[in-house]
């Protein structure tokens, strides 16, 4: 993928993760693809029909069956109504998360930041951990709220990898002044469901680059393995 919207593609287990960066917000759209050609998007974040199209011309011969949100900020919806109307995909969102997406085109206003009318999701009851069917092979959902009230991580074991949305950042971790967010709640979410994820795991983020566990585990200055994060300091 192009410059402004580069991707990173890499053979994971039997399927193909990419990804996009999207909108005034920098914000990652991740696409898993398996190896007979399905995919599903995670977090459409295209904001403008010039991105749409980029995101068309890179996919190739991919044939896009659903649509998944891990929260649904504005950034991370942009796109939905697009992927609804080219593909026929609502997102799935957890009912968690219902006031967030109801709010998120008004929100968009507030930034200067226009998004098409958000199509009716379809609401999941993601509280707690479940194994989804992800093209034939297994990923678990989790339940991780702090930086939003219905936020969750999509992990596949086998192949190592998480996406995170904007629950852990390399070195950092998503901000917790928006409505419904809550530090430590952020807080407990990362030890109690990333941080026992094994060190070598890919995280890979709602913005910026990806990372490890291990990597977070050791260097986080906000929430780390020592205890000594700013968040974790009484």
């Amino acid at each position: 993928m192009a410059g402004g919207g580069a991707g990173v593609g890499c053979e994971i287990w039997r399927m193909e993760l990419k990804h996009w960066t999207f909108g005034p917000f920098q914000e990652n759209t991740w696409l898993i693809r398996s190896a007979d050609g399905r995919g599903i998007v995670i977090d459409p974040g295209m904001s403008n029909a010039a991105e749409e199209a980029r995101f068309e011309r890179d996919l190739e011969d991919v044939e896009v069956v659903g649509c998944w949100l891990t929260h649904a900020h504005l950034d991370h919806v942009a796109g939905a109504a697009y992927i609804a109307r080219k593909f026929g995909c609502v997102p799935q969102v957890a009912k968690a998360d219902a006031a967030t997406y109801q709010q998120a085109p008004l929100a968009g206003r507030v930034y200067g930041f226009e998004i098409a009318d958000l199509p009716e999701p379809t609401w999941c009851d993601w509280s707690g951990r479940q194994v989804l069917d992800c093209l034939g092979e297994a990923v678990e959902v989790r339940f991780a709220p702090g930086h939003a009230p219905g936020h969750v991580v999509f992990v596949h074991h086998e192949a190592q990898w998480v996406i995170a949305g904007d629950v852990l950042f390399r070195e950092s971790v998503g901000r917790t002044d928006l409505p419904g967010g809550d530090a430590e709640v952020l807080r407990r979410s990362i030890e109690r469901e990333l941080f026992d994820l094994p060190e070598e795991f890919a995280v890979h983020c709602g913005h910026g680059p990806s990372t490890t566990i291990g990597h977070e585990k050791a260097r986080n200055p906000f929430v780390n393995a020592a205890g000594s994060g700013m968040m974790q300091r009484g």
